[in-house]
């Protein structure tokens, strides 16, 4: 009586396994050839190249973008405050004229808002006449030394909460003792009632 015996069939190896196996001996073969002065300037080098592998696909990316968004943050910042200053300034042009403030009640109602705006102790109210030689109509807002935060929150809301027009912004960083204080600003604003507000 005979018995079979299962014998499972041999995997054959990949070609590209046997590929790999032959370049891998080679490789060893040929690193075995070098002296160990070679070895150590083949190691140096690949330290070398992948160092500089990782500064110019990784680290130094990095680095410029993060310049980039230091030098456009300020830019941006400014944009906004433009783009929410002219939202405001035509939400407050779109209200019903209702609540008005006559002329002779306006510096009040400007050093108003200024103390609400945080800036009572950086800014002095003036009236001035116009070309026209009246006065009480117009106004001018001395600032110095002011938070350029506060100045630019309480710009934009002025057209609705006051329904008075901006006629000229002249602004810049102030300087105390011959050095320039960033974030802080001195200059003027000029307000005025809109000519169908006029008595």
């Amino acid at each position: 009586m005979t018995t079979r015996r299962n014998t499972a069939p041999s995997k054959a190896i990949p070609a590209w396994r046997l590929q790999l196996a032959a370049i891998v001996q080679r490789a060893h073969a040929w690193w075995q050839a070098r002296t160990s002065r070679e070895r150590k300037l083949l190691r140096v080098g690949a330290i070398a190249v992948a160092g500089a592998l990782v500064w110019t696909q990784g680290i130094k990316p990095a680095l410029d973008a993060i310049a980039l968004s230091r030098e456009d943050l300020p830019r941006l910042h400014a944009q906004a405050t433009q783009i929410n200053a002219l939202i405001v300034e035509a939400q407050g042009l779109a209200r019903s004229q209702t609540g008005k403030i006559d002329a002779a009640s306006m510096p009040d109602a400007i050093r108003a808002s200024l103390e609400r705006a945080g800036l009572a102790g950086s800014a002095t109210v003036r009236d001035i006449n116009t070309p026209q030689g009246e006065s009480g109509m117009e106004w001018e807002i001395v600032l110095t030394d002011a938070d350029v935060a506060h100045v630019m929150t309480w710009l934009a809301g002025l057209p609705s909460l006051l329904q008075i027009q901006t006629q000229a912004v002249a602004l810049e960083r102030a300087s105390i003792d011959g050095r320039d204080r960033p974030g802080r600003v001195a200059g003027t604003v000029r307000v005025k009632l809109p000519t169908e507000r006029k008595p």
